[in-house]
């Protein structure tokens, strides 16, 4: 039996929401292991001068919480 762990992230990218979700992906893999699934609850973007400025997701990470041995 598994058991899975959910933590909400949020992420900010100049470039597209998908790399805003690879970067939270990313950095969540860094402290966390078995990163499971990520889903985009919420798109965002900051506007400057008329033009997107960033893109932003906040995602909900799962990932399994394993026994030590």
């Amino acid at each position: 039996m598994s058991v899975l762990k959910v933590i909400e992230l949020m992420s900010e990218s100049p470039k597209s929401w998908e790399d805003a979700a690879q970067q939270a992906v990313a950095k969540a893999a860094k402290t966390v292991k078995n990163v499971r699934s990520l889903w985009v609850k919420e798109f965002a973007a900051s506007v400057a001068n008329g033009k997107i400025a960033t893109y932003r997701v906040t995602c909900k990470v799962t990932f399994e919480v394993k026994d030590k041995p």
